[in-house]
């Protein structure tokens, strides 16, 4: 099976690594400054059972409209060198399974309660929105560069193999069920590597992973958040995860060797097919470039070749047969000087212009149209002829021909009468039109006019579509509830940013303290507002205590602008 050396444009790497649905590889970029990216090449069997790609399209797609920051990104799904393979935002590397075979120093509660926090809320955030992920498991927990946990191969389990659409169905509810079942055994995992047995973080991850067996993954996560006092305090930051991901990410920019795929193609340089042959050969002998190197992945179309082609194919081009014409008079045969010496060309038709016509001018007339006395007849001229003499045809006199400084005028038809003479000088010596009367441009003022038109259509119709200029942020503040929260009650953090009066679109982010982030949020604001107010509503459920944070961060075109709140959560 051959693999594709680019897909999407982008070339593959010399890493790669088993998935749970194919191999992945990543994707170097194509100008300095842009992200690797990831692409799954998904294996055909299981992309084989009818109805399985409109079903795989049909899911990413739908992961792709939540856009939940949890989830490994999904950049495309393409078809190259005919595989399926789905393109994401980064390489899925490393993965909770290379930390963990790794025993990497400094992993502590706090990592892996915020590596279970993370793909809690996001396998909830699936399921609230009717899908699930079906293939949880260590090497599907993606760690980022900043330590958050990220979920690769998201629904794919759900949707390859041979499966009845109403057999999915059905086991909608178990999938989910799975996914808690799967969480739970992450949690007791990561609470037997990265505990001390019998502390209060282990006890805390085993009940969890009970609590998620039995009444769900929603109140193994509450269980988890209210158990915040067993954890270490700089739970949030992920020093040791950071730490971690960046001594166990591999070399991914590293281009493929020759020996990594028997089936690799040469360099373009030497997948030229118009190259000209080499010193000595023959185009017989010629191997043809397509024999010689294997297929490139993206295929240059056909072209027919050119002069310049067929000149470095042929070192020496065959001479084109001349037309059969009869031989010459042997008498006007010319005696060759010297053996070397090439006789001149004889004129080719059509190539002078006389008055009447052109000189050399060839009979339109085919061969079997000709009279027999003149089928065969060669232009000859007779011995001891005036150098004023018309050449004849076959030794006899062509009327109304003569010969003005070598050039043959021929003339046709009977001539002009003589009483015609006068009414064709008079016509000659007819005085031009006066300037009044010339025709006025009109198809180059309606051109001009037509152009002016189109102009200033164009420049209304950008002034009216541009982008409006976004105001500028000038301070920003947060304010959070005064008091204690109790049981199951919300907190209403309000967002105040002043601006400089202009109106606008206004990017800003909430990014709370556990790990959540609201994602790119717009405010719209009116001309002269200068005070604009945002709400971030935080509901806390379950018993214990709670301290939570939230910053508001603004992306400003010129400087980002950030404050921050808190509040405390109380339920006995």
């Amino acid at each position: 099976m051959t693999t594709a050396t680019t897909v999407a444009g982008r070339t593959l790497s010399g890493w790669s690594r088993d998935g749970r649905h194919g191999t992945w590889y990543a994707l170097l970029p194509t100008r300095p400054g842009e992200p690797l990216l990831g692409a799954l090449r998904i294996d055909r069997g299981l992309i084989a059972p009818q109805g399985t790609p409109e079903r795989l399209a049909a899911a990413v797609l739908a992961v792709a409209k939540l856009r939940l920051p949890g989830v490994l990104g999904t950049v495309d799904l393409v078809v190259e060198a005919g595989e399926v393979w789905l393109i994401t935002a980064r390489p899925p590397a490393p993965t909770l399974a290379d930390l963990l075979a790794d025993g990497a120093a400094g992993l502590d509660a706090g990592s892996a309660a915020s590596i279970l926090n993370e793909t809690a809320q996001t396998l909830l955030a699936l399921h609230n929105g009717g899908l699930v992920h079906g293939t949880l498991h260590q090497d599907t927990v993606v760690l980022a560069p900043d330590g958050v946990a990220l979920l690769a191969e998201a629904t794919l389990g759900t949707v390859l193999g041979d499966t009845s659409d109403s057999a999915r169905r059905d086991a909608d509810s178990a999938r989910r069920e799975a996914d808690a079942a799967a969480w739970a055994g992450l949690a007791g995992i990561l609470g037997a590597a990265w505990t001390v047995p019998g502390s209060p973080a282990a006890g805390l991850f085993a009940r969890c992973s009970a609590l998620a067996g039995t009444e769900g993954l929603a109140s193994a996560r509450a269980a988890l958040v209210a158990g915040r006092a067993a954890l270490p305090a700089d739970l949030l930051q992920r020093t040791a995860l950071r730490a971690a991901v960046a001594a166990l990410t591999p070399d991914l920019t590293a281009a493929p060797t020759a020996d990594e795929s028997p089936d690799e193609t040469t360099p373009p340089s030497t997948a030229r097919h118009d190259q000209a042959p080499l010193l000595g050969e023959r185009d017989g002998d010629r191997t043809p470039d397509r024999a010689r190197t294997p297929a490139r992945p993206h295929h240059t179309p056909h072209r027919a070749p050119t002069a310049s082609d067929r000149a470095l194919r042929t070192p020496h081009p065959a001479p084109r047969p001349a037309k059969e014409a009869p031989a010459p008079a042997p008498a006007l045969a010319p005696a060759p000087r010297s053996p070397r010496e090439v006789p001149a060309p004889a004129p080719v038709p059509d190539d002078q212009p006389t008055v009447l016509g052109r000189r050399n001018r060839t009979s339109s007339r085919p061969a079997a149209a000709r009279s027999a006395a003149t089928a065969g007849a060669e232009f000859e001229a007779e011995p001891g002829a005036e150098p004023g003499a018309v050449p004849t045809v076959a030794g006899t006199v062509a009327p109304g021909g003569a010969v003005v400084g070598g050039d043959i005028l021929l003339r046709f038809g009977p001539g002009i009468p003589a009483d015609a003479h006068d009414t064709l000088r008079a016509q000659w010596r007819t005085e031009p039109p006066p300037p009044g009367t010339r025709p006025r441009p009109r198809g180059r003022r309606a051109w001009i006019a037509t152009t002016a038109f189109l102009t200033v259509a164009a420049v209304l119709l950008w002034l009216l579509l541009r982008p409006a200029p976004a105001p500028t942020v000038t301070a920003v503040a947060v304010e959070a509830p005064a008091g204690r929260l109790s049981c199951g009650q919300t907190a209403d953090l309000v967002g105040v940013m002043t601006t400089d009066g202009g109106g606008g679109p206004v990017t800003y982010h909430w990014l709370r303290s556990d790990g959540h982030d609201s994602g790119e949020l717009v405010r719209m604001v009116h001309r002269g507002d200068r005070r604009v107010t945002v709400h971030l509503r935080w509901t806390v459920r379950g018993p214990g205590r709670f301290r939570g944070a939230a910053r508001l961060l603004i992306e400003d075109r010129r400087k980002p602008v950030e404050a921050g709140a808190a509040f405390s959560y109380v339920c006995p």
